[in-house]
């Protein structure tokens, strides 16, 4: 991640405790879950892009009654994610918002009711900056990214009525020492429920395997997103002992598993050991189906559809 403008305030974009209560996402209005000092001025008050502004006139602080929060409620486009806090300049924009028309990126997959696309932030600095801060707030432990040139971002679209729109994304360092085939990963509170988290992790793996590489998330992994990895990872797993490449073998090395299946040597190790799977090097596959049965784990199928990948 990035180095921070305000050194002096880095400690708190971990830890901040929610400093805007609520955000007006287009037509949807929800609380945060996390602080982000960096839509603000050093002064607490005054939104960063204000605050920037030759022509600005100070006005005394608009921190609501409750001190707890620097501001009441943050407004933005539900396409661009531009951002203000009056109703009024972001209701303007959106009638024009030119991402309305067009997305911005390259579709590589599309499904029946959602498209991910790929957004290089060298070539959308400000979308893929705005689209980070957004995210910043329903993130625990990540930083916010201010230098987008070296990360793709990729977005999941999907239909909210007759509108397509960016329902959540996962970003990736293009220059990481590890490989990494995610940065950071979120869907935005409006539109959770949807299997849009599934569908974005098995679309990082499938775009992985499609480069023949053997990759998974950057670490360490949030609370949540350790829970829907090893969910992911444990599934992976016992679909390739009860029903494909390792079936019928005999005996299994843990080389064979990771090349086989995409994940890494320590992510596979980690969901055997989670389903008990695993002993000395030796991997229990009565222990895997036993698993399986007693957690009611629905192995058909998988949430991206088949030929929805998008070749390029």
């Amino acid at each position: 991640m990035t180095e921070s403008p305000f050194p002096e305030e880095e400690k708190l974009y971990g830890v901040l405790d929610p400093n805007i209560r609520r955000v007006c996402l287009g037509d949807y209005e929800f609380d945060t879950w996390y602080g982000n000092a960096v839509y603000f001025a050093p002064d607490e008050s005054t939104l960063g892009y204000e605050y920037s502004n030759r022509h600005l006139t100070k006005r005394a602080s608009r921190k609501p009654a409750t001190t707890s929060f620097w501001l009441d409620t943050l407004y933005l486009c539900d396409q661009c994610f531009k951002y203000s806090d009056k109703k009024i300049e972001i209701d303007a924009h959106r009638a024009a918002c030119a991402y309305r028309a067009r997305a911005p990126g390259k579709v590589l997959y599309r499904g029946a009711g959602y498209e991910v696309r790929r957004v290089r932030g060298c070539k959308h600095p400000l979308f893929c900056q705005n689209l980070s801060l957004f995210g910043k707030l329903f993130l625990d432990n990540k930083s916010v990214f201010f230098s987008v040139e070296t990360f793709e971002f990729y977005v999941v679209y999907g239909y909210d009525g007759e509108s397509m729109l960016p329902m959540g994304f996962f970003s990736k360092e293009l220059l990481a020492w590890e490989d990494n085939n995610l940065a950071c990963i979120v869907v935005f509170p409006p539109f959770q429920r949807r299997r849009l988290g599934t569908l974005l992790i098995e679309f990082s793996y499938a775009l992985s395997c499609s480069e023949g590489r053997v990759s998974g998330p950057e670490l360490p992994l949030s609370q949540f997103g350790r829970v829907a990895y090893v969910a992911h990872w444990c599934k992976v797993l016992a679909r390739a002992f009860m029903r494909g490449a390792f079936k019928d073998a005999v005996k299994v090395k843990m080389a064979q598993v990771s090349t086989v299946t995409g994940l890494r040597y320590d992510d596979a190790l980690m969901a055997l050991r989670h389903m008990g799977a695993i002993e000395g090097r030796e991997v229990l596959r009565g222990n895997i189906e036993k698993w399986v049965e007693e957690n009611r784990i629905n192995l058909e199928g998988s949430v991206l559809e088949e030929g929805g990948l998008v070749v390029y």
